[in-house]
């Protein structure tokens, strides 16, 4: 959000969406409190609500901090700029599965800091060691494991990160009141073939037929394929790949996966929640969009809209610059000749399978397949030396703002398409220009003036119109 609009404000605070967390803080005048747009306390009458830009402004309005969600430590925060840095990063590897197949040295290590003063951290900020997150973690992944899937009791204990069947046996005893074999006993998953299956849940409605329809739309020959209801695509992991299935339904996705060590399963299973946008409030942002006559239409047609995301945020960059000034089509024929020029596979199941390309491989492609301008080529090559550099990268979007080649249309795409943002519309994408003409707002500026209205949900807007064109 560019400026504080109360509005906007008003509906990210209901929405209670996690991305929305440290870009403003609310005061409420009946309790002298300010807090978190995330904050579990119950939701304030909208009057009794004051919106500040940061937690000092907040403070210096006479607010006192709200005990339960800590304003001071949000994202963004003074405070949270410090340690909290730290802690939140560690948060995402444990989240990740890092503590499973790791020690908590190697986790310190990766951050940059001690193993003690991690501790430390961790129990200042969450009153929690790391160790206790990660546990906690593993035994409602493994108690998911145990109640929807075939696995025996060593692979649900291996693939939810313990070390071996005592400690797993030990944790569930001490957990659930009972051994593992007795969870499943009492609920016992149905029959089904090879591979491991799960249903991972999304808030209704669920758009599925869109999601599948746009993941379709952008499918790369060699890589993912689209059929009979059901998306196809095999994802690097740390320990090899992830063949998987999914396939989108009224209240979630069902999923299969064919792993090269089941290991790894976690954070496949956080990859494709993200890439399936299963954690989007859709009443929220609904009652956001429907007031607008320009979208209402769209909504009643197909509501449970969601606003997917590619695989990573390098496959967003690399999609994003080969889709400049082409067609979908055009772009994904370029895609799939790159994947296969190079040449990156992987072994599931005696089964191999097609990977999309690491940096390094995509910067060993000549420049006979890279039928491209020579200045987007140049700006595809800086990406993935980017990405060679560092997989991660802290600030994406400012690193590849500062490339040649790369302008605001594109940096719209990879916050959308890469990094999940919620609140991105790229006005002049021709698609979007077209779809809002045939709805009466022919002018791009007008668009652009309107869009600020859908705030904070500006990227779902931009799905809804795509979607009319049976673009996306």
């Amino acid at each position: 959000m560019n400026a504080l609009d109360p509005t906007v404000c008003r509906r990210a605070r209901l929405a209670r969406d996690p991305r929305f967390d440290g870009v403003f803080f609310l005061g409420v005048v009946t309790t002298g409190i300010y807090c978190r747009p995330v904050c579990p306390a119950r939701p304030p009458r909208e009057e009794n609500v004051r919106y500040y830009r940061s937690a000092a402004e907040a403070a210096q309005a006479g607010f006192r901090p709200c005990l339960r969600c800590r304003p001071e430590s949000a994202p963004w925060s003074p405070a949270w700029l410090g340690t909290d840095t730290t802690v939140r990063r560690a948060l995402e590897l444990i989240h990740a599965g890092f503590l499973n197949g790791h020690s908590l040295a190697e986790l310190a290590e990766r951050l940059g800091i001690g193993e003690r003063y991690l501790r430390k951290l961790f129990d200042q900020k969450l009153g929690v060691s790391p160790n206790a997150v990660a546990q906690t973690q593993r035994l409602h992944f493994a108690q998911k494991l145990i109640l929807e899937t075939h696995l025996s009791m060593t692979e649900v204990a291996f693939a939810a990160g313990y070390s071996s069947l005592r400690r797993f046996n030990s944790a569930t005893r001490a957990n659930f009141g009972c051994a593992a074999g007795d969870l499943r006993r009492r609920k016992q998953p149905r029959g089904q073939g090879p591979g491991i299956h799960l249903k991972l849940s999304a808030r209704p409605p669920y758009a599925a037929e869109d999601v599948l329809a746009l993941f379709a739309r952008h499918a790369v020959a060699g890589l993912e394929r689209v059929e009979d209801g059901c998306w196809h695509r095999a994802l690097r992991t740390e320990r090899g790949a992830a063949l998987a299935s999914v396939s989108p339904g009224a209240d979630g996705i069902s999923l299969t996966l064919r792993m090269t060590d089941n290991r790894d399963l976690m954070p496949v299973i956080a990859r494709l929640r993200r890439m399936f946008d299963l954690d989007a409030q859709p009443t929220e942002i609904e009652d956001c969009l429907s007031a607008d006559p320009l979208l209402a239409p769209l909504i009643e047609q197909q509501p449970g809209v969601r606003s997917p995301v590619f695989a990573s945020a390098f496959e967003s960059c690399v999609r994003s610059i080969l889709g400049q000034q082409v067609s979908t089509v055009a772009a994904r024929g370029l895609c799939a000749a790159i994947v296969a020029a190079a040449g990156c596979r992987a072994e599931v199941d005696g089964e191999s399978v097609q990977l999309f390309p690491t940096p390094a491989a995509l910067l060993a492609v000549p420049d006979s397949v890279l039928k491209m301008p020579g200045s987007r080529r140049q700006t595809l090559r800086a990406v993935c030396e980017l990405f060679a550099a560092d997989p991660a990268p802290v600030d994406l979007l400012e690193d590849l703002g500062a490339l040649r080649g790369v302008g605001p249309w594109t940096l719209d795409l990879v916050a959308m398409r890469g990094l999940g943002d919620p609140d991105r519309f790229p006005a002049s994408d021709l698609g979007l220009v077209k779809a809002a003409a045939s709805g009466g707002v022919e002018d791009r500026k007008l668009l652009l003036a309107r869009s600020e209205h859908w705030q904070p949900w500006r990227s779902y807007a931009a799905n809804l119109l795509w979607r009319s064109l049976g673009n996306g």
